[in-house]
């Protein structure tokens, strides 16, 4: 597989699970289902008007910027089904709720992604002028039972798209060696790791998590409370990337939250140091 060919599918898998996870959103924000349509429109239907335009911002095991474009009378069509109201004008309260959904959507994707892609943080905001030229693209027309179609545009630009690469290469490589070792074949010899020793981890803390439907994210104010999957006495995770590696009890240092380790999970690295 070329480089350019790796770089397309990995672009292609990444913009096609986020555009699952926001159809997921939709349906559970709307209260009707909506599902990718079979057939896939031309391109954005266009009545003289600019396309609405929103970006996420990632950092992370994943960073650069995606731009998702969608016809303003589909993005008028999407919000007043959200905001249960007529179709109207597309102002700021169309805008913010378009936000929220895609918001809801990251999150969702986030949730369903995290072996493949890491943890990653994502901010969505809105984008007042079209994608580079040099950007990826990719579309997903979504179907309602309404009959209501609306098409969205996604724009990779090119730090998003390395990364990208970078991950589809290391997934890659990991399932040949998987391969390998179920052939009953020789694995090469581990990797020296200490040449690696003083690169820095991103490592999180989760004292617990919970689903909420995009209502729910919509009608969360200042002084709400979202209650946790985990008790009080229960212990804390320490978190790399997506993968559990302590727990322990969180305790307060100099004004800092910090963790006492209480147990230590499989090693990450099986492999001896040599």
């Amino acid at each position: 597989m070329t480089t350019n060919q790796r770089s397309e599918v990995s672009n292609q898998s990444f913009s096609r699970s986020f555009f699952d996870a926001l159809i997921k959103a939709l349906s559970d924000g709307s209260g009707s289902p909506w599902l990718t349509a079979a057939v896939a429109d031309a391109g954005l239907t266009s009545d003289g008007s600019e396309p609405v335009r929103i970006k996420l911002t990632l950092d992370g095991s994943l960073h650069g910027e995606a731009l998702l474009e969608i016809d303003r009378v589909s993005a008028t069509m999407l919000a007043s089904q959200l905001l249960r109201q007529p179709p109207g004008e597309f102002g700021a309260e169309q805008s913010e709720t378009l936000l929220r959904l895609i918001e809801a959507g990251m999150i969702e994707f986030q949730s369903k992604a995290a072996h493949e892609y890491g943890i990653f943080t994502a901010k969505a905001s809105p984008a007042f002028g079209p994608a580079s030229d040099d950007a990826v693209v990719d579309q997903i027309t979504m179907a309602d039972n309404d009959s209501n179609r609306v098409s969205v545009l996604m724009y990779l630009n090119p730090e998003l798209i390395e990364a990208l690469s970078i991950r589809f290469h290391v997934a890659r490589e990991a399932t040949e060696k998987l391969k390998t070792a179920a052939a009953g074949k020789a694995i090469p010899e581990p990797v020296n790791l200490n040449l690696v020793m003083d690169v820095e981890l991103n490592v999180t803390l989760r004292f617990g998590q919970r689903q909420l439907t995009l209502r729910e994210v919509l009608e969360l104010t200042s002084g709400s409370v979202v209650e946790l999957d985990r008790q009080v006495e229960e212990p804390v995770e320490l978190l790399l990337e997506s993968r559990v590696i302590a727990r322990g009890e969180a305790v307060v240092i100099d004004g800092n939250y910090g963790l006492r380790v209480t147990e230590v999970c499989q090693p990450i690295f099986s492999p001896a140091l040599r």
